[in-house]
């Protein structure tokens, strides 16, 4: 049902753009032909008029009189017709209301090959768009054409309401068309985003039952490797023990991260001290890294700080670990760790020994699942981004291949 839901939509505005078409189409026809109706009154008005005031007069006598046309048009009744004129079966002009043209030749469109009275459009010399109508006069038995000329402007301008309730209709028909288009494909996308929400909901489900039932097995696994490292003392046995220990922890992490990106938990803020918590992560380093060489610089007394404490050692556990495996990819498990306080902030700088990033890997090191080193699911950095931003912090990295990578973390007061 619900995937018929955008093509119904889409099947109702292409029909509503449709039936705006068609009223646009039809609005227009019945203008054009109120248009024509009016100025076919108009002009046959005028003939009438002019046959009565023609019927006496004997053509002769008119053409001495050649203002006779001109000084009609001078009355304001009048100011709708343009010109006037009366012409033989050859189109030699007898009478005009422009003087200047009697006994030229009419050159186009004459009547003597169509049928009257007949009407069409044509164009004068000014550029204006014409509205000409024709019919035979008789003058005292001399059979001739007369031709009125009408301006279109004056009855178009009455006309302008419903013109513009035309384009109105067109804007509406592509208005609906392109709105339907867009339409379809936005409820489509919606579609597949619900979708997708939905299959997002039950890999969360699955990760967090995951995460659940490997927690227990891990703890009792994490926690005899810890009570063996205390009972045995042959090295071999000890370095096992303690290979077992790193790599529970490292699941640990896993698991933490992932249970972090697919369930973020609300904020528990608190005050403590953030040396006490950085010596803390780097003694449990120290730990299970008995090689690795990570110092600790404080610089200033006070690092009292208001936060959520678990998930700023989150933050640290992340960072610290990532520097160390960039180490040890060129054998150098060394990392400097500064603290320092200033007026508003805490800085931390994680300094590691490793090979560098490439600028083009840089940009991508927050993207989830992009790694470029053989372990981990690429979680980490994302993670850390994701807490810095509900912490408030400031997290930057620079890097240079071949000169390792330093992180700096601004943490607020």
């Amino acid at each position: 049902m619900h995937s018929l839901f955008p093509y119904a939509i889409l099947f109702l505005s292409w029909l509503a753009s449709v039936l705006f078409f068609i009223s646009g189409l039809y609005t227009r026809h019945i203008i054009e032909k109120t248009l024509d109706t009016a100025l076919r009154l108009q002009a046959v008005g005028v003939e009438i008029t002019l046959k009565s005031f023609l019927k006496n007069l004997d053509l002769d006598l008119l053409k001495e009189k050649k203002n006779v046309f001109s000084d009609l048009l001078l009355n304001p009744e009048w100011e709708g017709v343009a010109y006037i004129a009366i012409y033989n079966d050859e189109g030699k002009i007898l009478l005009h209301s422009n003087p200047e043209l009697i006994g030229r030749k009419v050159e186009t469109n004459l009547a003597s090959t169509h049928s009257l009275p007949r009407s069409f459009y044509q164009d004068s010399p000014l550029g204006e768009r014409l509205y000409i109508f024709e019919n035979s006069v008789t003058l005292k038995d001399k059979k001739a054409i007369l031709r009125i000329g009408l301006h279109i402007i004056p009855v178009e301008s009455a006309l302008l309401y419903a013109k513009r309730h035309i384009y109105l209709d067109f804007f509406l028909s592509l208005l609906f068309f392109f709105g339907g288009v867009a339409s379809f494909f936005l409820i489509k996308r919606l579609y597949a985003l619900k979708e997708k929400i939905k299959d997002l909901e039950r890999w969360q489900f699955i990760s967090k039952t995951l995460a659940h039932e490997m927690k227990n097995p891990l703890a009792s696994i994490k926690g005899f490797a810890q009570l063996s490292l205390r009972r045995v003392d042959d090295e071999k046995t000890k370095k096992a023990q303690s290979f077992i220990l790193k790599e529970a922890l490292r699941l640990e992490r896993l698991l933490e991260n992932l249970s972090s990106y697919t369930h973020p938990k609300p904020l528990k803020l608190s005050l403590f001290d953030l040396r006490d918590l950085l010596t803390e992560v780097i003694e449990t380093f120290n730990f299970l890294y008995p090689s690795a060489d990570l110092a600790l610089n404080c610089k200033g007394e006070d690092f009292n700080v208001y936060s959520d404490r678990d998930k700023l050692k989150q933050v640290l556990i992340n960072l610290l670990e990532n520097a160390l495996q960039a180490g040890s990819e060129r054998g150098v498990l060394k990392v400097d760790v500064d603290l320092m306080a200033e007026d508003k902030s805490y800085i931390i700088r994680i300094k590691d020994y490793g090979k560098g990033v490439s600028q083009g890997e840089l940009k991508r090191i927050w993207e989830p699942f992009y790694t470029t080193k053989a372990k981990g699911m690429g979680l980490g950095l994302t993670i850390v981004k994701r807490l810095c931003e509900e912490l408030n912090c400031k997290i930057e990295i620079r890097s240079k291949e071949g000169s390792g990578t330093e992180v700096w973390l601004k943490i607020p007061r």
